[in-house]
């Protein structure tokens, strides 16, 4: 597999004052897979990425320190308990006992979350994406991953192309941008999400959150929506943590621009942003082990193959596309 390698130097003339601030991209082997980590050297800021795993990001470092909380190892990587930083696709969160109907007629995922007897996060996370392209600049660097799906499982035979393109920039940023295009003859169901767990301070517990304006998504015993929903405040204000589960579904009350979720520990400060026209849910997750916080904004609700709310029925030949931003301060 050859991999298309960008350098942005600047014109002749700057080269050569240039090229020791430049990005750098190095391959290293993590068990049987490659990572690629794009590290600019001048100012310690990298992030890593495993394409051939699900274009799984490792870690993401500013100024030398984490702000993630993923897998060090490749045994981790390959167990992939609690889904760190996987993409989900083609639906986030649960799908109620796997099933849902589809152009008049039934299909069922198998069942990969025994707590709550649902299907969880589709199946991209465990796939093999290909590297398109990396860009190395002076002050960012962009690499885009591709999965080409054939539609070969019978629970979702509806053939796809799903690209993800991550850019990091030595601003503080992280940007990861999402495109789907629909390769089958018919309309297909989509929904994405990402699932990073952020981690400031050596605990949940001592982080600040603060959460936009939302509503909470009521859920049944196995963690699917009721249909009702409930103005929650709780985070509206800065606060702490402290000793808050939660692992819920929200609905932006925002419905246009972008909403923000934050989280602040050790002095450091992290948001995410999403458009609330394309990521219109995000799920807040608080683990029992209690080292981090994930915040995941969501294209669709729990449940989006079979309650429609915020699904997408992408049309043959087109494409969805739509991004999220981390910023760190």
């Amino acid at each position: 597999m050859s991999v298309r390698i960008f350098v942005r130097a600047g014109s002749p003339s700057q080269t050569k004052n240039l090229i020791f601030l430049m990005y750098e991209l190095d391959k290293s082997a993590f068990g049987p897979y490659t990572r690629y980590t794009l590290r600019n050297p001048s100012t310690g800021n990298s992030f890593s990425v495993v394409p051939a795993r699900g274009a799984n990001v490792l870690d993401i470092v500013f100024s030398g320190k984490s702000i993630l909380d993923g897998y060090r190892s490749p045994e981790e990587l390959e167990a992939a308990k609690w889904g760190k930083s996987v993409l989900l696709f083609p639906f986030p969160n649960r799908l109620d006992r796997g099933r849902y109907e589809w152009l008049g007629k039934k299909y069922e995922f198998p069942l990969n979350n025994a707590a709550t007897e649902n299907a969880i996060h589709g199946f991209v996370r465990e796939e093999a994406f290909e590297v398109d392209y990396v860009v190395l600049a002076k002050d960012c660097a962009f690499v885009q991953c591709s999965y080409t799906y054939l539609g070969q499982r019978p629970y979702y035979p509806f053939p796809f192309v799903l690209k993800v393109e991550y850019m990091f920039g030595d601003e503080g940023i992280f940007v990861l941008e999402a495109s789907c295009h629909n390769t089958h003859h018919e309309p297909i169901p989509v929904g994405f999400g990402w699932h990073p767990y952020f981690r400031l301070s050596d605990r949940a517990d001592e982080h600040l959150m603060q959460l936009p304006p939302c509503e909470m998504v009521g859920i049944n015993e196995r963690m699917i929506p009721t249909g009702t929903r409930s103005e929650y405040t709780a985070f509206q204000r800065k606060k702490q943590v402290s000793d808050t589960f939660l692992d819920n579904c929200f609905a932006s009350k925002k419905m246009a621009g972008k909403y923000k979720l934050s989280l602040e520990g050790d002095g450091r400060r992290v948001s995410v942003s999403a458009n609330a026209r394309h990521f219109p849910f995000f799920q807040v997750f608080t683990p029992p082990h209690r080292e981090s916080i994930a915040l995941e904004p969501m294209s669709c609700n729990v449940d989006a193959f079979n309650n429609g709310e915020g699904l997408v029925a992408l049309a043959p030949g087109k494409m969805w596309k739509a991004d999220m931003e981390v910023r760190v301060f």
